[in-house]
């Protein structure tokens, strides 16, 4: 089963992506790889710095839309990329994650994009054929 695929050509200057899953877990950390994978172009990364943090919201949609950002957060204040991530989400749309991250400093020979957001445009969840996929447009 494929993580993820990249949609080019989508816009200018966005990038955007579908992630799948065999549940809503499985499918939000795919979204977080694909973010991972279009900033740094490596996969071998031990991630040796413990994350933990929780998000709430009242919808899958708005969840996973706080949840891209938060991980953008710690690119943007902390210099932290995340390549290792778990969540596990609530019927409550209350979303706890732990993870491993990076410093953005050793990797900044990998690092192909800057992501700033994710939007709204285009946000979409859905099951398919026995998965759950998210399509989701980043600003670049």
């Amino acid at each position: 089963m494929e993580r993820y695929i990249l949609l080019k050509d989508e816009a200018t200057a966005d990038i955007a992506f579908i992630a799948y899953g065999k549940n809503v877990n499985q499918m939000f950390e795919n979204a977080a790889r694909a973010v991972y994978d279009i900033m740094i172009n490596k996969n071998k990364v031990k991630g040796d710095i413990p994350i933990k943090f929780k998000v709430s919201s009242d919808s899958f949609e708005s969840l996973l839309v706080k949840f891209i950002n938060k991980i953008l957060l710690y690119k943007d204040y902390k210099h932290i990329v995340i390549p290792m991530i778990n969540v596990n989400i609530k019927e409550d749309y209350t979303l706890y994650c732990t993870a491993k991250g990076e410093k953005l400093t050793k990797l900044k020979d990998y690092f192909i994009a800057d992501v700033k957001a994710v939007t709204m445009h285009e946000l979409k969840i859905k099951k398919r054929k026995g998965l759950i996929e998210c399509k989701v447009v980043l600003d670049i």
